[in-house]
């Protein structure tokens, strides 16, 4: 029998194949629900007219008081959104007809969803001036909603560890290095819906608002290492 020197015995051992490791894919879903902190209310103010200019007219002005009022109100931001106009044939012969209209979004912080009384009386004004209140939501500023995510982020990636302990737990391994992450984090559903209602041109109440809490999810996916417990 030939026999080594313990020298040449030592480095067969040294390059002997290693223990593989184990490499774990994990993905969870985290999820936060919060109350909105805004309130965002989308308006439209349109005329019927027989020319044109007397249509396009009546929403310049319209639009032009509907501004003035809304700057009125601390804390209020204001966008005015498409402007159109269109003919209109009725269907019993009278004379063509020509419309307008333009869109306005008003916005404002409103902690636990709740608007101040002087924004919803701001859109029960608007109703009784004749514009359409197309809804009346409940939604997360943009501090808000970087908040929201990154709760739902920190939930998702507490799941995983918790899974990542168990598993390897099982396999009778450790918890190694976090080898990639992938992290996609939205809103799980639209704005909340307050209300909705058609225009007054009569004095009526304000609009009043119940919104439901937004849900926040974060998708998160790891692969991990597992190493061999000592």
């Amino acid at each position: 029998m030939k026999l080594f020197p313990a020298a040449f015995v030592l480095a067969l051992a040294s390059i002997a194949p290693a223990h593989a490791q184990t490499d774990l894919t994990i993905a969870a879903t985290g999820q936060v629900s919060v109350p909105p902190d805004e309130a965002s209310a989308a308006l439209t103010v349109q005329a019927q007219q027989p020319t044109a200019a007397k249509a396009q007219a009546e929403v310049n002005t319209a639009m032009a008081k509907a501004l003035a009022l809304a700057r009125a109100v601390p804390g209020v931001k204001i966008v005015t959104g498409g402007y159109s106009s269109y003919t209109v044939t009725p269907d019993n012969n009278a004379p063509k007809q020509f419309a307008a209209q333009q869109t306005l979004q008003l916005s404002i912080k409103a902690p636990a969803g709740a608007p101040p009384d002087a924004f919803s009386n701001l859109l029960g004004t608007l109703q009784q001036d004749g514009l359409l209140l197309n809804s009346l939501t409940g939604d997360l500023s943009d501090a808000g909603q970087r908040q929201a995510q990154q709760a739902a982020i920190t939930d998702a990636l507490a799941q995983i560890q918790a899974q990542a302990s168990s598993i390897a737990a099982s396999l009778h391994e450790q918890v190694g290095t976090i080898k990639s992450l992938n992290v996609n984090a939205a809103s799980n559903t639209g704005p909340r819906p307050m209300m909705m209602a058609m225009a007054m041109r009569d004095s009526a109440p304000a609009p009043q608002s119940a919104p439901d809490n937004v849900q926040i999810t974060a998708s998160v996916t790891a692969d991990i290492a597992l190493n061999r417990a000592p």
